[in-house]
């Protein structure tokens, strides 16, 4: 009994190393192929896509501006949590010509319920299989949700983010592409 116990315990330990490291080693593989990323330096794709209200829109409404392209899902916990920054980000650096798009790779009644609780106050497009193609288009290889796009106001793609976009991350993108803190 004493040697099964022992088993289980060390068999549980191998487990949770082995799904820790699993882990660090995504993240570093998703943080290094992002610098890789041939998309990089490109004009954006065009699109076209419904919002919430039933609009379309197309992604040439906001030539001229500094764009951040959001691929999420409502199921996406690091998704949730960049959208409140997202939410104060619009509103503060709105008026320099920065524009937040969400594209939401999930069912659109559950993306139109969180959009009308957490008062998103820029445009959401909701896509399941569109909005993955539109990803890949837009660089992201391996699927990663939250994944990011930041273009430039030449419609030159400048940086891709796989995984949370953190406020200090943000701020250094943004003044990059010369928005004013």
């Amino acid at each position: 009994m004493k040697n099964t116990l022992i088993f289980i315990i060390a068999i549980t330990i191998a487990g949770g190393a082995g799904y820790g490291l699993q882990r660090y080693l995504t993240k570093q593989e998703l943080q290094s192929k992002d610098l890789a990323n041939p998309i990089l330096g490109q004009i954006r794709p065009e699109f076209a896509m419904k919002d919430l209200d039933g609009k379309l829109r197309n992604i040439k409404e906001w030539d001229g501006k500094i764009v951040l392209l959001n691929f999420w899902a409502t199921w996406c916990p690091p998704c949730l949590r960049e959208m409140p920054y997202f939410v104060e980000l619009q509103k503060t650096y709105g008026e320099q010509g920065f524009q937040i798009i969400g594209i939401a790779i999930d069912d659109e009644d559950a993306v139109r319920a969180f959009a009308d609780e957490m008062d998103i106050n820029y445009p959401i497009m909701a896509g399941e299989l569109e909005a993955i193609e539109l990803s890949k288009r837009y660089g992201n290889r391996v699927g990663g949700l939250p994944y990011s796009v930041l273009i430039n106001r030449k419609g030159e793609i400048t940086d891709t983010i796989t995984g949370e976009l953190h406020k200090i991350k943000a701020e250094e993108i943004l003044k990059k592409v010369g928005l004013k803190f």
